[in-house]
């Protein structure tokens, strides 16, 4: 029975399955026919793969010795050539032939799964998201712009698409809404929105390079303390 444990361990260790051997004599009188399924398939694996690593050993012992053949027979150099070839080819065959015998290994193995006999691999890790950091005022804007609106009386509030990079600054009073919002991923664009409530009555986008004091200019202007007509609708893009 212990050589038994030993084969069942070995092959499963290959592919990363584990056995409950104290079960098994219980699980071989409940399913038999899969727990022979199994030994045989362990076997068949650990064989293939016994013979595939001494065939890629043999491999090297021959590349080693043609690798010192300087100066050596020629006929025994072709000779070498043909026993290597023969041996790589043999190998790639046997290759195919372990791929087989593990798949017969992990069907045999899955199959008692179900029996409480065997569990797979742990799923690998996931690697941890990479954190985002958040852009510092200097590098969403020109310097001041920010803390202008700031100023303003606008406050820094999620933008709508979590996809975007875009910083939305925002004020509110009453039914009337003001929104700078600022395009890092498009080179800095920034557009102004007036909602009244909760349309939009004006809107205006600036193009990369405006002044910061055109910019403000234009939320000062459509911000709820200004006497303006929340009617008119104009968007504008400064050179």
């Amino acid at each position: 029975m212990d050589h038994v444990r030993d084969l069942l361990t070995a092959a499963a260790d290959t592919v990363g399955w584990q056995i409950d051997l104290d079960q098994l004599p219980v699980t071989c009188a409940q399913v038999p026919t899969d727990v022979l399924t199994l030994i045989e398939a362990s076997a068949a694996h650990l064989g293939a793969l016994a013979g595939q690593r001494v065939l890629d050993e043999a491999a090297a012992s021959i590349r080693t010795v043609m690798d010192g053949s300087d100066g050596a027979d020629p006929r025994d150099v072709d000779w070498h050539a043909r026993l290597l070839t023969t041996v790589l080819d043999l190998a790639d065959a046997r290759r195919h032939h372990l791929d087989r015998t593990r798949r017969r290994l992990t069907a045999a193995l899955r199959g008692l799964e179900s029996e409480g006999a065997t569990w797979p691999p742990d799923p690998p890790p996931q690697p941890a998201p990479e954190p985002v950091p958040e852009p510092a005022p200097a590098a969403i804007a020109g310097p001041g712009l920010l803390e202008t609106l700031v100023a303003l009386g606008l406050y820094p509030v999620p933008a709508g698409d979590s996809t975007t990079a875009a910083v939305v600054y925002a004020a509110v009073d009453g039914d009337r809404k003001v929104t700078v919002t600022i395009h890092p991923d498009d080179d800095f664009t920034a557009e102004v929105h007036m909602f009244d409530r909760g349309l939009l009555a004006w809107s205006a986008t600036f193009t990369p390079g405006t002044p910061n004091a055109v910019i403000v200019a234009a939320a000062a202007d459509a911000m709820p303390s200004a006497d303006q007509s929340n009617d008119r609708t104009s968007h504008c893009e400064p050179n």
